[in-house]
């Protein structure tokens, strides 16, 4: 699966994981930080054509000169429509639980321990997202909460699952 991974981000700058074992499923980017030196996206609870749509959108929009390495909300052009996104920077102790892929194309590139990457959240009808208060529930549980940080306690938790 690795080499799958470089041969996209060779070919296309950047490659898409997508989890759909996980609930809720997400899809993150693999290889962004090398070609274009953003970083990566994970964005949890869409289906996969929505996920990569919105991705697809955040890298041209990326080559075209933009950027969404700062936490907060832009607006996007997707098609014909605008859509409100938000971003924030996932804490380094989600890495290893959701952006493996990605954190093993930079230790094969010689760039171990670099990892960067953003979270990107929908809003609910009402246009909140999961870090507004009164976000509607079921929108704020599609969408974990990655720039939260992990105690240790927890970490050492979920290392044990998969010893």
């Amino acid at each position: 699966m690795d080499g799958e991974f470089a041969d996209d981000v060779r070919t296309h700058g950047w490659s898409l994981a997508n989890v759909y074992d996980h609930n809720p499923p997400f899809q993150y980017t693999i290889g962004l930080m090398h070609t274009c030196g953003h970083p990566e996206f994970i964005v949890f609870g869409l289906e996969a054509d929505n996920a990569h749509a919105l991705i697809s959108g955040l890298v041209q929009e990326i080559r075209a000169g933009r950027s969404f390495a700062e936490p907060g909300v832009q607006v996007i052009r997707l098609g014909d429509d605008e859509h409100r996104v938000g971003f924030r920077r996932v804490h380094a102790t989600q890495h290893e639980l959701y952006l493996g892929f990605a954190m093993g194309f930079l230790t094969s590139i010689g760039r171990m321990g670099e990892l960067d990457a953003m979270q990107v959240f929908w809003p609910d009808d009402r246009g909140k997202f999961p870090f507004d208060v009164g976000c509607d529930l079921e929108v704020y549980q599609f969408q974990p909460r990655l720039d939260i940080g992990l105690t240790p306690r927890e970490l050492r938790q979920w290392r044990r699952q998969w010893e």
